[in-house]
């Protein structure tokens, strides 16, 4: 089973990690009244990962801020979101701090998202090793393939190529035109007005992506579906529709990060910063966690 093969690299979406915990632990607070509950889930959740599988490279990504290019490509992109609330916002610093102190890589760069910093590191990977990324967010399903799986935070469960399938009924390399055709209310993705998932589907399992659906539309009347010439001429009134969807839910590889594999490696963590830290902020488990001598998981550069 995938859920029990090595994972040598790990990616994590910090910002997805930091909204479900926030949740989870809404009203945690230490004796100075300064808010704790999200910082406390969050290193939790990276415990229960990261000892679950014992990785030698580790990356932890948050988003920069709310503007990225997509803004530019879309002014409505994402522009029903809440703000972040404001005692989330005061815990992203100090549990940054507390990963950096645990030994972990953060990453944090401007004008994208953290998919596409996610996106940029698969592909820094050495000798073929496998890449689990945990996160939340459905649109990281593009970029899972034979290398690459996906964790989902939720469900705790592995997916790989085929369990992508399983869930949304089109492969990992099709994720995206699946995203443009049908569109994603979550992220204000416009999609196509009138394509459903059952079209999206039937269309890519036939034509593979949406350029080659865009190349065949007069072979729509040929396939099983009812309304073909209103879905042909639906398809050809949003081109532009459709190339922006793609556009807005296509991960970018591309990121400049200035780092490299070898950066990402898993340290020895500051322990006696730990400790003052975990002072601070009450959280008395991790302080056993600093008495007892017994670390999660392992750690791999031990001269830091």
């Amino acid at each position: 089973m995938i859920d029990s093969l090595s994972y040598p690299f790990i990616i994590i979406d910090g910002t997805s990690y930091l909204y479900r915990a926030y949740y989870a632990f809404p009203f945690l607070k230490n004796v100075s009244g300064e808010p704790t509950g999200a910082i406390y889930c969050v290193l939790n959740m990276l415990s229960s990962l990261l000892s679950r599988y014992n990785p030698s490279h580790v990356a932890v990504v948050f988003d920069y801020g709310r503007v990225n290019f997509r803004n530019k490509l879309f002014k409505y992109y994402k522009i029903h979101r809440p703000f972040m609330p404001e005692d989330l916002y005061k815990q992203i610093i100090p549990l940054q701090t507390i990963i950096k102190a645990m030994g972990l890589r953060i990453l944090v760069v401007s004008g994208v998202e953290a998919d596409d910093t996610i996106g940029t590191l698969t592909l820094l990977r050495k000798n073929h090793v496998r890449v689990l990324i945990s996160t939340c967010d459905k649109d990281i399903a593009q970029l899972v393939s034979e290398e690459v799986f996906l964790f989902n935070l939720i469900s705790k469960t592995v997916f790989g190529s085929t369990e992508i399938f399983v869930k949304f009924g089109v492969f990992p390399n099709c994720f995206v035109d699946y995203l443009a055709l049908v569109g994603d209310y979550s992220d204000n993705i416009p999609g196509i007005p009138g394509i459903g998932k059952k079209i999206a589907k039937i269309l890519l399992c036939n034509f593979g992506n949406l350029k080659n659906i865009y190349k065949n539309l007069e072979k729509i009347y040929f396939l099983n579906i009812r309304n073909s010439k209103s879905i042909i001429l639906t398809l050809k009134k949003n081109y532009n529709v459709a190339l922006l969807s793609y556009q807005l839910a296509k991960i970018k590889t591309d990121v400049a990060i200035n780092v490299s594999y070898e950066n990402l490696i898993v340290d020895k963590p500051k322990f006696d910063i730990l400790y003052s830290l975990f002072q601070k902020y009450e959280f008395k488990n991790w302080l056993n966690v600093l008495k007892n001598k017994k670390w999660p998981w392992k750690f791999y550069n031990k001269m830091s």
